[in-house]
């Protein structure tokens, strides 16, 4: 059969959380080899065995396997299993739409008042989360962000709660990046914590349990604890950027150098000093109230930097960044949110970075301790790459941090007049 879809994922199980073993291109053939629950065994370019699912190449509307909801076409209990014999947790009305953990082998996994539960495929239409109707509430939400009043048993639970929330990771056998792989699992997917530890190369990764009782090692910076966002507040009242007040926080600082380009001669800790000067003249001049983390080259913990956000009550916090890598190749602009009430602010100024001439590289979940920590709505701006040739001519010029910062000012007051 010819695949009519762009990069379908062969997955080495019928799961949607299952090892990724290859990425199919549009109009490529594969050969079905069976057909299991909605699930086509394939071999793919004469040698790769793997599942696709034949719901998604039947769908004119999915376009990957990944952030799926669940509308219910009919009414239907939810199991505490994969299978209709098991508990019944609760009844859910047709029309209903539900955030999906994963799909496999003809079930969906759900999350309904606090439990985890399956819902048969067949009962369900899916669709991209994206999908889901505005003025429909989601009835359980699989996001981070939980009840501020808690009992000490909820809110010891919550802290108990990893939420993987960067799509095609891994779930490792080892605290190890280079480990073997048990799976991939879904946006969202909920694991216990058992605990935290530290690998070879200093990553930190979270040892977890999923809800079949396998263990295994998660990558921190690619998850979020349920606690993490209790005293978050997600939005504030400003009805235009000159009522705002904006924290800009020049990365690095002192002894801490941050990146240094290849020929060793501009340092990120100058950069980032350097576009925070340019933004806070700018954001003045539209009115708004401009505190700094630092504005001289002084070292400035990662802690202290948070406590100021959180004591200002800040509208915004903005932390500026110049990136790096071992590959040459990389390079562009990223933008970071961690808390999910601050997407809309990444994204409202990534919108604009987008239109500068280096390659935008989205909006990124990351567990950054300036965003994670803070309070108050934030965003890390990674602003290009010290060790790529062609960014680092860009970094260089006072044309770029010109412009650069028009563009980051005008996100800002596209987000303040929505």
């Amino acid at each position: 059969m010819t695949i009519e879809k762009e990069s379908v994922v062969l997955r080495s199980q019928p799961a949607t959380n299952s090892q990724a073993i290859d990425s199919i291109n549009i109009n490529s053939t594969v050969n079905v080899i069976s057909e299991r629950n909605g699930w086509l065994r394939v071999r793919y370019k004469g040698t790769s065995e793997g599942w696709i699912p034949k719901w998604l190449l039947e769908s004119d509307n999915l376009v990957t396997d990944q952030n799926l909801a669940a509308h219910l076409l009919v009414a239907s209990p939810i199991y505490s299993e994969q299978t209709t014999d098991s508990q019944q947790l609760a009844d859910i009305d047709a029309g209903t739409y539900l955030i999906v953990n994963f799909e496999s082998n003809g079930w969906v996994q759900v999350v309904f008042e606090n439990q985890y539960g399956y819902i048969p495929t067949s009962s369900v239409e899916l669709i991209h989360q994206d999908a889901i109707p505005e003025s429909v509430p989601d009835p359980e939400s699989t996001s981070e962000t939980l009840p501020d009043e808690m009992t000490p048993e909820e809110l010891e639970e919550a802290e108990r709660l990893v939420i993987v929330r960067q799509e095609n990771q891994a779930f490792l056998s080892a605290p190890d990046l280079y480990s073997d792989i048990i799976y991939t699992p879904s946006i969202n997917q909920r694991f216990e914590l058992i605990d935290v530890t530290t690998g070879a190369d200093e990553t930190e990764f979270y040892l977890v349990e999923d809800e079949s009782g396998i263990r295994g090692y998660i990558e921190s910076r690619i998850a979020a604890l349920g606690s993490d966002s209790l005293n978050h507040v997600g939005t504030t009242n400003p009805g235009s950027l000159a009522e705002a007040t904006i924290m800009i926080d020049a990365g690095h600082g002192g002894e801490d150098s941050g990146a240094i380009s290849l020929d060793n001669i501009t340092y990120e800790k100058d950069v980032t000093l350097r576009t925070a000067e340019i933004l806070q003249e700018k954001l003045e001049a539209a009115g708004a109230t401009v505190l700094q983390t630092r504005s001289t080259d002084e070292f400035v913990d990662l802690d202290e930097r948070t406590i100021l956000s959180n004591e200002a009550n800040v509208d915004a916090f903005l932390s500026l960044h110049y990136d790096s890598s071992p590959v040459p190749d990389w390079h562009g602009t990223t933008t970071y949110y961690f808390h999910e009430d601050d997407f809309d602010l990444a994204d409202s100024i990534n919108q604009q970075l987008a239109q500068f001439e280096l390659p935008n590289n989205n909006v990124v979940f990351g567990n950054y301790h300036v965003l994670r920590e803070n309070n108050r709505p934030s965003v890390l701006l990674e602003l290009g790459y010290m060790s790529n040739s062609t960014d680092i001519d860009y970094i260089r010029s006072q044309e770029y941090h010109d412009r650069i910062t028009d563009l980051i000012v005008a996100g800002l007051e596209n987000y303040y007049n929505q």
